[in-house]
């Protein structure tokens, strides 16, 4: 435990054993980083074709396992539980759980003989997710190796699984306030800027992004894999338009996915901004860029059949 004194009031710090789960999480993010790198040297020298664009599609999807791997290990880092006159506070990453000191029924030790299972993220010495110990809900912030490493907070609603190196003193500390004290604060979740974007809880407009993003993915496949067959002079034409242009070099018809991956990543950062104060904007946003891929598609199309 370490006490801190901010604005006149008494803070202890308790912060949980994170050596194996940030050593977990920094190997397995090193080894994406890894990964990542070895396949885009390897495609470099290759031609352009469909084994090349899986290459590529390997090593950007290993570029953001280790952005995902980063992120957790400085969230499991950065995992500490703070206790004040209020009540208990849960920091991880960029959200904090803030528990009101009257709204805890019971604290208790766990059990070696406990198995709890965890839906959510997990690997050796690091859980966060939901679970179910002895029939009640909880809420996981721990990187416990077994059960005995677990003090378990208890609410009317939900109870909540954390690790803090000194059990018995944080057990200790928290039934003495719930004793000597009443909080002036409600229980609630706090999130910083990034978390708290809209984004997380709009189902409808990740569904609209991620087909977007797919049939970019898609589009820059199907390029890739008709690349080795096309002449060297091609036709493109858009529909919609009806203009017609003749490229002299077969390389230009990668430009099609290029440009449908530019208009791609200022629809979705405009979708993104729209979503803090207009929703239905940043679904016509998104529904837009849906359809320019597409058009996109049919472009693509078009120069592929004609060449």
């Amino acid at each position: 435990m370490h006490p801190v004194l901010l604005k006149g009031q008494s803070l202890t710090v308790e912060r949980p054993q994170r050596t194996t789960g940030t050593a977990v999480g920094a190997a397995a993010c090193a080894l994406a980083v890894g990964l990542g790198v070895a396949l885009l040297i390897r495609a470099l020298n290759w031609p352009v074709s469909f084994p090349s664009f899986l290459a590529y599609l390997g090593a950007a999807g290993m570029a953001v396992l280790a952005l995902l791997f980063a992120f957790w290990t400085y969230s499991c880092v950065t995992m500490r539980y703070v206790l004040d006159g209020n009540g208990l506070t849960v920091r991880w990453g960029p959200i904090k759980h803030f528990i009101a000191i009257d709204r805890v029924q019971a604290v208790a030790h766990g059990r070696g003989e406990q198995r709890p299972r965890i839906s959510g993220l997990g690997w050796w010495g690091y859980h966060v997710g939901r679970g179910e110990v002895d029939g009640q809900r909880t809420l996981f912030f721990s990187t416990h190796r077994s059960g005995e490493e677990i003090v378990y907070v208890k609410t009317a609603g939900l109870t909540y699984a954390l690790s803090p190196q000194d059990a018995d003193r944080f057990t200790s500390e928290i039934n003495r306030l719930r004793q000597s004290t009443r909080s002036d604060r409600a229980s609630g979740i706090e999130r910083e800027i990034l978390a708290a974007h809209p984004i997380w809880a709009d189902h409808v407009a990740q569904a609209l992004a991620v087909v977007a993003v797919l049939l970019n993915i898609a589009l820059w496949g199907y390029i890739f894999a008709a690349y080795p067959d096309l002449d060297r002079e091609i036709t493109i034409e858009f529909p919609p338009i009806g203009d017609i242009t003749t490229l002299h070099e077969r390389a230009e018809v990668l430009k099609i996915p290029l440009t449908a991956t530019a208009f791609l990543a200022m629809n979705l950062f405009a979708g993104l901004v729209f979503q803090w104060k207009e929703r239905a904007a940043t679904y016509l946003v998104l529904s837009g860029t849906i359809f320019f891929q597409v058009i996109f598609w049919v472009a693509a199309a078009v120069a592929v059949i004609n060449a």
